[in-house]
């Protein structure tokens, strides 16, 4: 099953493409640890930094619990998603040897909504997140998995994501029959787990979705060499002495915990799994050792310069950031459809 991507596009140098992006996330950062309701100026971010490394005695300043509480957690909450989205679809892309795989696109992301919110149930009140995002994980990496068994069973790369997002579609269906039944506080909203949101990021949150992340995201770069022999197609891989069956259950349980830790933190956030990867891959190449990093940094950078576009833009009301990520990459997908198309004719 495989999907062309177009015409050979001219590459760049992937540490070069890392370095540009490093410093894009950077500046996203920045900027969306500076804009918002209260006017918070640069050097208002030095003293708050100051203080927290212990550099300076100065007195605290308002701007520094605003920093510290509610802009910082959300901007780190925003690196971790989009890294988190990044390096899942770009790991799928190479599992399914499919370009268009996203994560939300196969079901992952509502499976991994779903798992949340069993999650929640069985936490007691003010309990830790750390549950509900291990229950995200778990059943995001369980769809993974299946959907595994789905792709052995149909020839057509269309057929493969048509199943995936009517499986999708399924799972965000009782999802948002039990949030609009379960009337609770402690449920985010439906909105929540359709486009997503960091409005309510914090510490504790980040310490619950961070492990999941990071440590899915290492695993993931980890076997970036034999995802680049399975490229060649399962029977070469094989061949080549890679065990197929067990890299790519390791990969798609991978991805779903990062998924899983994804959703938990931040809700769906679509297209970031889509196109960060199939832009990144025309840039710097298909090879999956730096094809993986530059997607979650890629997906960082995405995630977090939307979403302080997101709550500025319409200020004082905040567009959920999985419309701007639509906006973004519906266009985006559809020009790439078009390409491979044309390519295929």
């Amino acid at each position: 099953m495989t999907t062309s991507g177009g015409t050979r596009a001219e590459t760049r140098r992937p540490p070069a493409v890392l370095a540009g992006l490093l410093m894009v996330l950077l500046g996203v950062m920045v900027v969306g640890m500076l804009a918002g309701a209260v006017s918070i100026g640069f050097g208002d971010l030095l003293h708050m930094l100051g203080r927290r490394l212990g550099l300076t005695d100065e007195p605290e300043l308002l701007t520094d619990s605003v920093l510290w509480a509610i802009r910082l957690p959300r901007v780190l909450a925003g690196s971790l998603v989009g890294a988190a989205l990044g390096v899942a679809g770009a790991s799928l892309q190479g599992t399914f040897r499919n370009q268009m795989a996203d994560p939300h696109l196969i079901g992952l992301a509502p499976a991994a909504g779903l798992g949340a919110v069993a999650g929640i149930a069985l936490t007691p009140a003010g309990g830790s997140p750390i549950l509900m995002m291990l229950a995200a994980a778990a059943v995001g990496a369980g769809v993974a998995l299946l959907m595994r068994r789905i792709a052995q069973q149909v020839l057509e790369s269309t057929q493969f994501l048509l199943v995936g997002l009517a499986l999708g579609l399924g799972m965000l269906a009782w999802l948002g029959a039990i949030v609009l039944a379960w009337d609770s506080p402690r449920v985010p909203t439906f909105t929540f787990w359709v486009f997503g949101g960091l409005s309510g990021s914090t510490w504790s949150s980040l310490a619950a979705a961070a492990p999941l992340i990071l440590g899915a995201g290492v695993a993931l770069v980890g076997m970036a060499r034999p995802l680049d022999l399975l490229a060649l197609g399962e029977v070469e891989a094989r061949h080549l002495g890679v065990d197929v069956n067990r890299l790519v259950r390791y990969v798609l349980i991978a991805s779903g915990v990062a998924i899983g830790g994804s959703v938990g933190l931040g809700g769906a956030i679509g297209f970031v799994g889509l196109i960060v990867p199939l832009i990144l891959r025309r840039m710097a190449g298909p090879g999956h050792r730096w094809l993986l990093i530059l997607s979650a940094v890629g997906g960082a950078a995405m995630v977090v310069a939307l979403d302080t576009l997101a709550r500025t833009v319409a200020a004082p009301v905040e567009i959920p950031v999985g419309l701007l990520t639509a906006i973004v990459g519906a266009p985006v997908f559809v020009w790439f459809l078009i390409r491979a198309g044309r390519s295929v004719s």
